[in-house]
């Protein structure tokens, strides 16, 4: 956990902050040797996913429906996961010298994080929300 401390109204204000790109930077590198085995997991969803959504018909088995469904879901997460790694394998911002440049990595990966940070759950959210709708 970093904490943040910044000036509101000349009060000191602490702010405390669970995802920081240092988090993710360390998640993404645990997680480094999996990127492309999740990219591959998450065409091969996409394909076969296309593939059972073409023979759903009228008579179709709910059963089906629904492992349709999962399996789209599962590789938008796979795919998001992915992106997810790739991004944050890496900070900009530890390459650089110029403090200019330091402080504009940073703010683009904080940009991320928050972006990330929004991302990551949203497949398995949109995948329960499915399963409470329909």
């Amino acid at each position: 956990m970093v904490l943040i401390i910044t000036l509101n109204e000349d009060k000191l204000t602490k702010m405390k902050v669970w995802l920081t790109p240092e988090i993710f930077n360390s998640v993404a590198l645990t997680a480094i040797s999996y990127r492309w085995k999740l990219l591959a997991w998450s065409l091969g969803g996409f394909i076969l996913f296309y593939l059972l959504q073409t023979q759903v018909g009228t008579q179709t088995p709910a059963i089906l429906i629904w492992l349709t469904i999962f399996i789209l879901f599962s590789a938008l997460q796979a795919l998001v996961f992915s992106a997810f790694i790739f991004f944050f394998q890496e900070l900009a911002s530890n390459k650089v010298q110029d403090k200019i440049w330091i402080r504009f990595y940073r703010i683009i990966e904080w940009c991320e994080t928050i972006l990330f940070g929004f991302i990551l759950p949203l497949p398995t959210l949109l995948f329960i929300y499915a399963l409470i709708v329909i």
